[in-house]
């Protein structure tokens, strides 16, 4: 089988090569670090918002977290048979044929990691806002009337906290995999302290009420209930995106096909368990009717749990977590794009590797710079919103890939082999794809743009492959 370095020796022979340097410390924490990031300390007042029970939201959180960890388990496969640098690119490639790779490799530039870069970056800037209030009460610089997206452009000091947040990271992940990884193993552990020690200080601070979760149930279930809580699974799996990440950057893991199947397993169930008691945490101190009022609820908890001191704590573990999240997706993300270019099927620039830093540096440069713009437009829902519908999409035919290369490849090495196959994969896909539509039903504007975004790819990857061909 032609491999992605079988394919860089005969497109780029001179170029340097992308360095293995990641062990599963540093795979677990870039895990880890690109899913906990934002969403597990603001999105629980938006879930409550569209639940007004605690037994949905908690079953909300346990979907979620389930399906998340059958993708996990089907792409654990996948990235034993591939180790190669760009992930899921790499799997839809061998599985439905290069213009899918493609497509995930678009969607991953235009929507997936660039807006989640910006929007975790706008979620960096509204934790500092607690800590410097007049971050986030000060009016905007600049608002000319003009639109991205169809939300109004606008600059202030949000905008400029955000922008200079993603490129410092960028200048981080320029520089290497090696200091890229160092940095998300000391943030990956600062996040994972202040989580565990928002929840403890809950249990045991003597404030907590489990009235506050009542009402348990809704009184009934009814059609609208059914179209929340697909609303609000939006949310929660915003919170658990970035799981695949860690297959971004097989290609430059120390034993990909132990180290990323162990990373991918390990760190969803520790996530999964971290986001349950968290949610928990959250509605021992806040009635669950009070909860969508409150714009930064993890902050809020802290401050009545343990004190405006135990608060500003809080805040600046909650500035690391967002902090080491958007480094994260900045290391993680342009992989893919940079394995499409070295295809000769994405903007060839962008296949090209730092020759000391050994770093696919346009690509980290590109995504960055396109990460900012996004930050001018839009809210920090409106963002998420782009990413999960278009995301899970290609996690679900990503996950069907296992079934076509174990019909495809039926002799491959095989170091891990899916759970649960193919019913896990399956129930994962099924459930995507009800996702997927429920969000096009639901919130057709947001997933309609996705789609636009998607088919206005085709034409540069009909211009791009036809100049590879043309050059070859």
């Amino acid at each position: 089988m032609e491999n992605l370095q079988t394919r860089k020796a005969e497109t780029h022979p001179s170029s340097p090569e992308l360095l293995r340097a990641l062990g599963l410390k540093e795979a677990i924490a870039i895990n880890i670090g690109c899913v906990i990031g934002s969403g597990i300390f603001l999105v629980p007042a938006t879930i409550a918002g569209h639940l007004h029970a605690m037994g949905p939201i908690m079953l909300v959180w346990v979907v979620a977290g389930f399906l998340t960890l059958f993708g996990a388990l089907s792409l654990a496969e996948l990235s034993s048979v591939l180790p190669q640098a760009g992930g899921p690119y790499v799997y839809l490639r061998e599985s439905y044929g290069k213009v899918w790779g493609f497509l995930f490799s678009w969607n991953d530039f235009f929507i997936n990691k660039s807006a989640s870069l910006a929007a975790v970056a706008i979620a960096f800037t509204t934790y500092l806002g607690y800590l410097v209030p007049a971050i986030g009460h000060s009016a905007p610089f600049y608002q000319p009337g003009w639109t991205i997206f169809g939300h109004p452009f606008t600059f202030g000091w949000s905008q400029l906290v955000a922008i200079s947040l993603i490129a410092l990271v960028t200048v981080i992940n320029v520089r290497g995999v090696q200091f890229g990884g160092l940095v998300m193993n000391i943030f990956t552990s600062a996040k994972v302290a202040a989580l565990v020690f928002l929840i403890f200080a809950v249990f045991f601070s003597g404030k907590g009420s489990t009235v506050n979760m009542l009402p348990w149930w809704p009184e009934s279930w009814s059609r609208e209930m059914t179209a929340a809580f697909g609303l609000a699974m939006i949310s929660a799996l915003w919170a658990y995106d970035g799981w695949i990440d860690v297959t971004l950057t097989a290609g430059e893991t120390k034993n990909p096909t132990r180290n990323v199947p162990l990373a991918l397993i390990i760190s969803v169930v520790a996530i999964i368990s971290l986001y349950l008691l968290a949610n928990i945490a959250y509605a021992l101190i806040i009635p669950i009717d009070e909860m969508p009022n409150s714009s930064r609820i993890a902050a809020d908890v802290a401050e009545l749990a343990i004190g405006p001191i135990g608060a500003v704590i809080i805040v600046a573990g909650i500035m690391c977590s967002t902090f080491g999240t958007v480094n994260g997706m900045a290391l993680a993300g342009p992989r893919s794009i940079w394995a499409t270019s070295h295809d000769r099927v994405f903007a060839p620039a962008l296949g090209k590797v730092h020759p000391r830093f050994r770093s696919p540096h346009v690509a980290i440069i590109v995504i960055g710079v396109w990460g900012a713009l996004l930050t001018l437009s839009g809210t920090y829902d409106q963002l998420a919103a782009y990413v999960v519908f278009g995301s899970w999409f290609f996690y679900a035919i990503t996950a069907v890939g296992v079934i076509v290369l174990r019909k495809k490849m039926p002799d491959a090495p095989r170091p891990y082999k899916a759970w649960g196959y193919p019913y896990a994969t399956l129930l994962f896909a099924t459930i995507a794809a009800w996702f997927v539509y429920n969000t096009l039903v639901e919130d057709p504007r947001d997933a309609l743009i996705g789609i636009g975004l998607l088919i206005l790819g085709l034409p540069f990857y009909y211009y791009w492959t036809r100049g590879a061909k043309a050059s070859a």
